[in-house]
């Protein structure tokens, strides 16, 4: 559930293409052959599209309510930005995006970098909606690549992007093929299947993960009998409860120390009581003698849960406190009829355990020839090529153990901290 920062980059040519650009808050159009397209830059002109939108949408960040609470409070979101393609007065397909004011940011070797501050065109997961097909996502990557040609966009962001679809593969076309992909990886998304053939049970829920499972919670209980029970807070009236327990967890985890923790989420709270209120929060934590230990949060969305974040407390990391509440999360999740979890990024071996299906995604950024674009474009060409080169110096002189010794080195303050805290030395 951890969520690194590696990205594929899109250089622009310097001649402009044949697309329209931002000009006006207003809707855009243009066509080719029996193809039209409309571009939605204001609240109201989004609301226009809610039928054909809600007749589209399949996951959490595409759902309609989500996105215009979003649009409402997120102060970093200067306007939306939905693209529309018509074929003859019917709608064929969708981009769901938005204009962001924001300071960039990108990790090496685990320290967050922070960069300059642009106007980012972000196209958010699952965004592309509606019928496939070359034509369609030719027009949509042109449309893109027209936005970046204005001063008011200086990058385009494509979150989690499947790399064997049209929509990349138009962006490489529409680009003059000068896509480099500057990483030597791209990011591994895990999902866990919770639905199995009658008579069979999810790998996830299988007997030999189960008997791990009891194993391990008769560890806990013998240190802490009768003192260990989780709790789901899903309610809004629970939620100030349920917020205070799980900060208190998440400013002692390494995440945090980095920078990368629950407390440090963009719009934390008013995200999570929106989610509340319509019914899809699912914010669980574990607690040992009455003190939170653990917390697992997300959306329960149709039939999928989406993982959003998770931690938990150092001092318990010897009782796999994460994993029994993982575990519990799990079995409470299919009995509540959810298919499958999305646990994010990251293809740890916790993760192989549970049957994951691994998803190859990539965050593809397209650069502008304005100045701020250059800027950024050099800031992640210098990040990402120094994130390469050390992986080929570790892989040649055989030093993953200086990966392991930075980490340590990184959260030795961290540790030291709570090491010395510890409650459970003597249990």
């Amino acid at each position: 559930m951890a969520h690194a920062f590696q990205e594929l980059s899109v250089a622009l040519p310097k001649q402009p293409v044949e697309a329209p650009s931002i000009v006006s808050p207003c809707n855009q159009r243009t066509a080719t052959d029996d193809l039209s397209l409309d571009v939605a830059t204001s609240v109201r002109a989004v609301e226009k599209l809610k039928p054909i939108w809600r007749k589209w949408a399949h996951n959490l960040e595409t759902d309609f309510d989500y996105y215009l609470d979003n649009l409402r409070n997120d102060s970093t979101i200067l306007r939306p930005y939905v693209i529309t393609v018509y074929r003859v007065g019917v709608a064929e397909g969708m981009l769901v995006g938005q204009v962001r004011k924001e300071r960039v940011s990108t990790v090496v070797s685990f320290v967050k970098i922070p960069g300059p501050v642009v106007s980012v065109l972000e196209i958010v997961h699952g965004g592309r909606m509606g019928s496939q097909s070359p034509a369609i996502d030719g027009l949509l990557a042109l449309q893109l690549c027209g936005a970046t040609q204005s001063a008011e966009v200086d990058l385009v962001c494509l979150q989690r992007l499947p790399l064997q679809s049209e929509l990349f593969r138009a962006l490489q076309r529409s680009t003059d093929s000068l896509i480099k992909e500057r990483v030597p990886h791209v990011f591994r998304y895990s999902v866990v299947p919770l639905s199995a053939p009658p008579g069979k049970s999810a790998r996830a829920l299988s007997g030999k993960n189960s008997r791990e499972i009891r194993r391990k919670t008769r560890i806990l209980q013998r240190s802490f009998p009768g003192k260990t029970y989780v709790r789901c807070f899903s309610q809004p009236a629970d939620l100030e409860a349920g917020i205070r327990d799980v900060a208190s967890i998440d400013i002692s985890t390494w995440q945090h120390y980095l920078g990368c923790g629950f407390l440090d989420a963009r719009r934390r709270h008013e995200n999570l009581v929106f989610c509340a209120t319509r019914g899809w929060l699912r914010l669980y934590v574990m607690y040992v003698d009455q003190s939170p230990v653990a917390f697992l949060i997300g959306q329960h969305y149709n039939q999928t849960f989406y993982c959003q974040h998770a931690g938990y407390h150092p001092d318990f990391s010897r009782f796999s406190v994460g994993s029994l509440l993982t575990a519990q999360v799990l079995e409470n999740l299919a009995a509540a009829g959810v298919e499958q979890v999305d646990l994010g990024e990251g293809g740890q071996e916790h993760n192989r355990r549970l049957g994951c299906r691994l998803c190859e995604e990539g965050t593809v950024h397209v650069y502008s020839w304005t100045l701020r674009g250059i800027c950024v474009n050099a800031f992640f060409a210098i990040a990402m090529m120094t994130r390469a080169a050390g992986c080929r110096l570790r892989s040649r002189m055989r030093l993953k153990w200086a990966d392991r010794l930075w980490r340590q080195l990184l959260t030795s303050p961290w540790r030291s901290q709570h090491r010395s805290n510890s409650p459970c030395g003597a249990a």
